[in-house]
């Protein structure tokens, strides 16, 4: 007992003489003139999600001939705004299956599917336009992939098709935002 009574007595006075006072020295206005609140509603992401209704969606691409090739859906519905978590699945199995799911403004499915095949696999068949509002990753024959985006606000009727070149005139539907 006699033992820590003595380091309290030499440890407190050395820790007091230690600290330094900013308001003595004028440290403190330097300092908070230097601050600024970086935690601010502006800087807030706007993609936030965290409120936003889930529809989680599976679409899965059929058939090992430019003859068979077919989504095994041809409507997909969301609620206007909701998150969604698309799982993509490429059930191919011979290698020139390779599939993605793009999804286009009202109309413009054809536009973009053939947009996609002058942009080529080094842009992942997907071309850099406002029509596109989401585009998943090419999937190889047995792959799934998934994805997620934010469905339109504006209720209405979109596309979505595959952009690989000569499977988006068998490979499109339409995506119900109510």
């Amino acid at each position: 007992m006699k033992s820590k009574l003595i380091f309290t007595a030499l440890w407190l006075p050395l820790m007091l003489c230690s600290c330094n006072q900013p308001e003595a020295d004028g440290n403190l206005a330097k300092v908070a003139g230097t601050l600024s609140d970086t935690a601010t509603a502006s800087s807030a992401p706007l993609n936030d999600t965290t409120l936003l209704p889930i529809a989680e969606v599976t679409l899965r691409a059929l058939g090992n001939t430019l003859e068979e090739i077919k989504y095994d859906q041809d409507t997909l519905e969301v609620k206007a705004g909701a998150h969604v978590k698309l799982t993509f699945v490429n059930e191919g199995t011979d290698m020139p299956m390779v599939h993605n799911v793009v999804f286009t403004t009202p109309g413009n499915v054809e536009p973009v599917a053939l947009a996609a095949a002058e942009v080529g696999a080094s842009g992942n068949y997907v071309p850099a336009s406002s029509a596109v509002l989401a585009a998943s990753p090419m999937a190889l024959p047995g792959q799934t992939v998934e994805m997620e985006f934010t469905s339109p606000t504006k209720k209405g009727n979109y596309g979505f098709v595959c952009t690989y070149p000569e499977h988006w005139n068998k490979m499109h539907g339409v995506l119900v935002v109510k």
